[in-house]
């Protein structure tokens, strides 16, 4: 029984780190060049959106680059952030060994419903001399915005890449409004009236991405040199990812639950 107890006691904290949620404006904060985009990540409420996730990549853009999208309604700058953040993760190794060259990625965009005509979905494509571009994969958008260097990555549940250019989509603007009723057509922009969603898009029967293997890429290097920019020091962005944040219901249920058997294992224990 002893043992037992022991054994549950080792395992309780990589437990209850499992159940623990990032907060990603922390994560960002430390790197002041983006500051503007993370200050979008708020205003739209999509930072809630993201820390509810376990897996998670989002394309982050330099200040510099973010006015094109400082006039847009809040709804129309949701869904443009929305398509910044990816459903998967990714880092420096795996964009190296994309199947074939090119891929689709699912985008948080998608899960909105209102996503038509691969709106929710990003086209990576690696390109001669190490080059990744990433665009839209709407029909006709170009791939203009190309991979520059990892910002931080915490394998398998967190990756910030940065990339050059901000992905708007074509059709983005009016996304919301083709799938509203006929009746809703002259209704102002502002209205807040909900909408039954359309039936989210099915993502292309591709072959699933493979888990990178051990090959060594010449991306490699790039991830290692460019995990801790000047802006910021890297240990800040790693205390960013343990600082402790809201847990779902769902999982606090999990670490009550747990905390109950090892404590019901120690008194058994005792006797």
């Amino acid at each position: 029984m002893a043992s037992n107890t022991q054994t549950l006691l080792l395992v309780l904290p990589f437990l209850l780190f499992a159940v623990e949620a990032f907060n990603i404006t922390q994560v960002i904060e430390p790197y002041s060049s983006y500051s503007t985009f993370n200050n979008y990540l708020t205003q739209t409420k999509l930072a809630d959106e993201i820390n509810s996730r376990q897996t998670i990549t989002v394309l982050v853009v330099d200040n510099s680059k973010m006015s094109a999208v400082s006039s847009y309604p809040i709804e129309i700058l949701k869904n443009i952030m929305a398509i910044h953040v990816i459903l998967d993760y990714y880092d420096a190794n795996k964009l190296s060994h994309i199947p074939h060259q090119s891929a689709l990625l699912t985008t948080l965009f998608q899960t909105t419903g209102i996503a038509n005509n691969k709106l929710g979905f990003l086209n990576v494509t690696n390109k001669p001399n190490d080059v990744v571009v990433f665009g839209s994969a709407a029909s006709e958008a170009p791939l203009s915005s190309t991979f520059s260097k990892v910002v931080v990555t915490q394998r398998y549940n967190i990756s910030i890449l940065e990339i050059s250019d901000l992905i708007i989509p074509p059709g983005i603007e009016s996304a919301k409004q083709a799938s509203a009723p006929a009746t809703q057509e002259k209704a102002k922009p502002t209205n807040s009236t909900a909408h039954a969603p359309a039936p989210i898009e099915e993502p292309p029967a591709d072959a699933p991405m493979d888990a990178p293997d051990t090959a060594d890429s010449p991306m490699d290097s790039l991830e290692a040199s460019n995990n801790a920019p000047a802006d910021a020091p890297k240990a800040d962005a790693q205390e960013a990812f343990d600082a402790p944040t809201n847990r779902s219901s769902a999982s606090q249920t999990l670490v009550n639950g747990i905390l109950g058997l090892v404590v019901g294992v120690i008194h058994l224990g005792a006797f």
